[in-house]
C-alpha cells in the first residue's frame, strides 16, 4: 500500500460539495450561471424542492461540459461524438425530469413593497 492510501487516510476522506470550490474559475462561473437561470424558469430557488435543485445542478455542470465540448469541436478539435450524444441525452432527461418550461413567478409587489415605491423607497 502507498503512502496516503491507507485505512487510516481512506477514513479521513471527506466529500466536497460546490461551495467548496474556487468559484472564480471559468467553469465554475459558467455552473453558477445555469444554476441561476435554470432556477428562474423554474419560478426561483424558494420555490424549488430539495430534489428539484440537485437535478438542476446536475444539468447545469452536465449542460456546462457540453458547452466546453461544443467550443472545442468548433474551434477544430477532435471530439467523442459518443461521449457528447450520451451527454446531451443525460441532460435532456434531466431538464425534462424538472420540465422544460417556464413556470410563472408571481412578481405582485407586497402592500408595504408598493406603499415604499409611491413614498420614493422610503419604508413606512
Amino acid at each position: 500500500m502507498q503512502p496516503g492510501n491507507t485505512p487510516v487516510a481512506a477514513s479521513k476522506l471527506r466529500l466536497l460539495t460546490l461551495d467548496q470550490l474556487d468559484h472564480r474559475t471559468a467553469a465554475a462561473k459558467r455552473c453558477r450561471d445555469l444554476i441561476g437561470a435554470i432556477e428562474l424558469d423554474l419560478g426561483g430557488s424558494d420555490r424549488l424542492s430539495t430534489s428539484e435543485r440537485q437535478i438542476i445542478q446536475r444539468a447545469a455542470i452536465t449542460g456546462a461540459v457540453l458547452e466546453d465540448i461544443e467550443t472545442r469541436w468548433l474551434a477544430g478539435d477532435p471530439i467523442d461524438p459518443a461521449l457528447y450524444a450520451t451527454l446531451g441525452n443525460a441532460q435532456r432527461r434531466l431538464l425534462e425530469t424538472i420540465g422544460l418550461r417556464r413556470r410563472a413567478r408571481d412578481v405582485t409587489p407586497s402592500v408595504d413593497e408598493y406603499v415604499a415605491r409611491l413614498n420614493g423607497g422610503a419604508a413606512t
